[in-house]
């Protein structure tokens, strides 16, 4: 049986143009096994599929090989197929003796409050053991599963112009209100507060995205505190 390191799953929480985007594209810089359910087609990919019928072929052509994909399908409800392609992916990979890499953009898109779609949750709850690295990303948390939050192992949360949505995230992870509140995203000047809790430590810390010579840079506000 192949041995490889477990995944990690991340929340990347946030609205539009807040800087969790910025975030799960540098912590997966480098990567070379990514595949992403990418509805407004973000993020460069070798392989890009718009139906089912493509992103299986995508699938069976990239099995346990490297190669960033990504689906930016016609249709939102695709994406249950896309759940279930990519455990067959992930699994692939795991045979292979690789860890990959699974992104899900704007996760309040395809699911609801409580708990997460079939194959989604499936992904959630079991394929860590894989090696598969996951980032949940969500403009809207007040609308989106629960799982993701309640399993995942890092949460970072960024500016949110609703209360309704800043409470949620308050309710969910035990941030403070207070410092979710404080968050600011500043498009003129390129600076994007943000706070990263390490759930399994119980620690969590306030930082800055700002940029230099157009790259971004990610700075520690305060120490560490307790969640």
């Amino acid at each position: 049986m192949t041995s490889i390191k477990s995944g990690r799953l991340t929340a990347a929480i946030g609205s539009s143009r807040s800087g969790k985007t910025q975030f799960v594209s540098s912590q997966i810089a480098g990567k070379s096994r990514v595949l992403i359910w990418d509805i407004k087609g973000e993020y460069p990919a070798k392989y890009r599929a718009r139906t089912k019928k493509e992103l299986g072929q995508i699938i069976k052509a990239t099995a346990g090989k490297p190669g960033i994909v990504a689906m930016t399908a016609d249709r939102l409800s695709d994406f249950d197929y896309f759940c279930r392609a990519a455990q067959i992916w992930v699994k692939s990979h795991y045979v292979a003796g690789q860890n990959c890499v699974l992104i899900f953009e704007e996760t309040a898109d395809v699911t609801s409050p409580g708990k997460a779609p079939e194959g989604y949750g499936v992904i959630l709850r079991r394929f860590l053991s894989y090696g598969v690295d996951i980032y949940a990303i969500t403009q809207r948390p007040a609308e989106s599963d629960k799982t993701a939050v309640g399993n995942a192992s890092i949460i970072r949360v960024c500016r949110l112009q609703l209360a309704r949505d800043r409470k949620s995230v308050a309710t969910d992870t035990g941030l403070p209100l207070s410092d979710i509140e404080s968050l600011r995203a500043d498009q003129e000047r390129g600076e994007f507060d943000y706070l990263h809790a390490d759930t399994g430590r119980g620690k969590y810390f306030a930082g800055r995205l700002t940029f230099a010579a157009g790259k971004p840079k990610f700075t520690k506000k305060t120490g560490e505190k307790p969640l």
